[in-house]
């Protein structure tokens, strides 16, 4: 039956998941998956050995037979067991042709109450641990995870890989291996509580921070071998999430290249040019991270990088008002002497006065264009339409409370000063609430996203923002967003 790859949905789709395209054969062996774990185990071992049967050779099925004898009672302990029935499922699927992997699965039978964590976890998770059989280490009881807060961690372990004489590809496939390696540390990590979720975010953080680094070594040396002369005068400036070392599970990198001296133009822009294809080419690995340049002055047009001067220009007295916000939340990532001179220009541009007027006419600008698409809107396929626990752009989402912190935290003259402090707590209350939920949705997805998220993931939640349940955080969540509108609203009408 699974001699093809089946194309399940990421998580286990609802009963009523209409946005979810799944087959007539697919939705069979989910319906089959969700009866059968009603009725007991040694039906469910029976109907996962059923389903691999006519697909794989004897000694393979045997070998899978002796993993569901040992995993599926263990998953049926858990309150909602089809979620980690169905991740398993989806597991095998992945794993099933690759024999080194299943046979370390069924001798380590001691690693199976750790593994069935991460299938009851989201499916994300488990679609990062089928690709690397290596990752099964960290999930062995005895296994020392030693993250220490400190991007030198992640350093230390760069520091050790040896690239050799190794050409292009087999150099971004160790680097993307072992940055896997790491990224799951973190992952797992969170899911067994040793770290929580602000943590988890800056972990992500440092592995970014180390990783590029690692990328802009590699270039330089290799430039320099080439020519035998050291370019300096660049400088690589973040912004965003990884600006502020709050990244998430699946963050890009928002970053702005600057360099300085026109004769060196050319080299300047093959670095930043190798930089962005090593961390966002994709090899039988996988990528890295996906690279954003368009908040550089010319956008999406003309080189990927920038002047000094382009840039102090630009920002003194070209960029819009939600521009000078977003400089708000940069950080210089690299080091040397034109890195410094940039991190002192940023606190001069940030030192700027911003006009409270002129970004509510941009919000309304903004709100404009929305409106005008609003009769495609009505009529877009429920799919289409933003999720519940989306919060980035949506209406009273984090880009609003962002907007209202400037008006609120610079005590502009548009302001209801009534209540304003408790304003100020409500605004920091919801964006908490936006953050720790944002982390939770980039663990459970990637790109295409349900409508659900899986139960642990809504444990964990439930449980760092200290809520009664699921219907009290989704309701605050819906509330807040509404409240955050409002309040804005109010702003721009005045």
């Amino acid at each position: 039956m699974l001699y093809k790859k089946l194309n399940l949905p990421i998580n286990l789709p609802l009963a009523n998941d209409e946005e979810i395209e799944v087959n007539e054969v697919e939705n069979n062996i989910i319906n089959k998956l969700r009866n059968v774990s009603n009725i007991n185990i040694d039906a469910t071992i029976r109907l996962f050995e059923s389903l691999f049967e006519n697909s794989l050779s004897s000694a393979t099925r045997e070998k899978l037979s002796k993993i569901f004898e040992e995993i599926v009672p263990i998953i049926f302990r858990d309150k909602h067991k089809e979620e980690g029935l169905y991740q398993l499922l989806r597991y095998v699927n992945s794993i099933n042709s690759n024999l080194d992997y299943i046979e370390m699965i069924k001798n380590n039978t001691f690693i199976y109450e750790n593994l069935s964590k991460i299938l009851s976890f989201s499916g994300l998770i488990t679609d990062i641990l089928s690709k690397d059989i290596k990752l099964l280490e960290v999930i062995q009881p005895e296994y020392a995870v030693r993250l220490n807060g400190n991007i030198s961690f992640y350093k230390n372990i760069f520091e050790k890989i040896d690239f050799g004489n190794l050409d292009t590809e087999s150099m971004l496939n160790i680097i993307r291996k072992q940055h896997r390696l790491l990224k799951f540390q973190i992952l797992y990590s969170l899911i067994k509580n040793d770290i929580n979720i602000e943590r988890a975010s800056t972990e992500f953080s440092y592995l970014a921070q180390a990783t590029v680094e690692l990328v802009l070594q590699i270039i330089k040396t290799k430039i320099y071998k080439t020519k035998k002369i050291k370019w300096e005068n660049f400088c690589i400036v973040a912004y965003g999430r990884f600006g502020t070392f709050t990244m998430t599970a699946n963050s890009d990198l928002d970053l702005v290249f600057i360099y300085e001296g026109e004769r060196d133009k050319k080299t300047y822009l093959e670095i930043f040019r190798q930089l962005i294809n090593i961390l966002s080419t994709k090899t039988s690995e996988g990528i890295l991270y996906e690279v954003d340049t368009k908040l550089r002055p010319s956008r999406n047009r003309g080189p990927v990088a920038c002047t000094y001067k382009n840039f102090e220009n630009y920002h003194t007295h070209k960029s819009f008002s939600w521009e000078k916000l977003a400089l708000k939340k940069t950080r210089v990532v690299t080091d040397g002497k034109f890195s410094t001179k940039i991190s002192d220009l940023l606190d001069k541009l940030n030192a700027y006065p911003i006009s409270d007027r002129e970004v509510a006419n941009e919000i309304l600008k903004m709100r404009v264009n929305i409106n005008e698409n609003k009769e495609d809107t009505k009529n877009l396929e429920k799919k289409f339409l933003p999720k519940w626990f989306e919060t980035k752009y949506v209406a009273g989402g984090q880009r609003d409370i962002e907007f209202l912190k400037f008006f609120y935290e610079n005590d502009s003259n548009l302001i209801d000063q009534h209540e304003k402090e408790k304003k100020i707590l409500l605004f920091k209350r919801i964006e908490n609430l936006f953050f720790k939920l944002d982390q939770i949705v980039n663990i459970c997805f990637k790109e295409k996203k349900q409508s659900n998220l899986p139960n642990a993931a809504i444990s964990l939640l439930i449980n760092e923002t200290d809520k009664k349940d699921f219907g009290t955080f989704k309701a605050q969540i819906n509330q807040g967003k509404i409240d955050i509108y409002k309040i804005l609203n109010v702003i721009l009408e005045s």
